[in-house]
């Protein structure tokens, strides 16, 4: 099994993004465009993925840093789940998105919302779309606290307020180590993942929700 994997902490901003008129950007590097393609091609081959990942939040307006841990599922080519240890689980089943929140014992689900609902920006994620298509993408410095690799810049050719930036870091043969989202408001989103397992089998049974009794639901329009 090799040690590759999806960065899809990206779909904690599954909200339809606001896309403005397409900024003018350069062409990348040749050096940045050959480790944007190994990227590509790994998505494109990688038929689903699990792994562990550590997450950190980010709020400067706030002052406010969050941590948390959990487990990432995905299986093209439209499932997904993202379970935190503290018990806060999304599943993306194909037909519907779950929202659950094991403290306060809430469901909330959007029916009908599939992956042509992605934001265009992430659609690559699924083996859809095209990362150079979507973003300008540049060569950067490694990052501190972050795993070594290819370190890119990724900016959305048109202009987003949910996402202002994307960094990837990368190993030689595409595999994304980790992901950090920084949006218009200055916020962060950074994810490193470990335990990583592609291709192997993942039962439908992750892919599934069914509220607990007791449970409230609300439905989203």
């Amino acid at each position: 099994m090799t040690n590759r994997f999806l960065p899809l902490a990206l779909l904690l901003a599954l909200p339809a993004f606001a896309e403005g008129t397409p900024r003018p950007t350069p062409a990348p590097d040749a050096k940045a465009k050959a480790a944007a393609l190994r990227v590509q091609r790994f998505y494109e081959h990688a038929k689903n993925f699990s792994a562990h990942f550590a997450q950190t939040s980010t709020y400067p307006t706030f002052g406010n840093v969050k941590q948390a841990s959990g487990k990432v599922y995905l299986a093209k080519p439209d499932r997904l789940r993202w379970e935190y240890d503290d018990g806060r689980l999304i599943v993306l089943d194909g037909k519907a998105l779950w929202n659950w929140n094991a403290e306060d014992k809430e469901a909330t689900v959007h029916r009908g919302f599939g992956v042509s609902q992605v934001p265009a920006e992430f659609a690559f994620l699924f083996g859809k779309g095209t990362l150079l298509d979507r973003f300008a993408v540049r060569e950067m410095p490694a990052v501190q606290g972050l795993p070594e690799g290819e370190t890119l810049e990724l900016v959305p050719r048109k202009p987003s307020g949910d996402v202002q930036k994307l960094v990837l870091v990368s190993g030689p043969d595409g595999q994304v180590k980790a992901s950090v989202v920084t949006n218009s408001q200055g916020d962060v989103n950074q994810l490193v993942f470990s335990e990583v397992k592609v291709d192997g089998p993942l039962p439908d049974s992750l892919f599934r929700f069914e509220p607990p009794a007791g449970a409230h639901v609300s439905e989203l329009k």
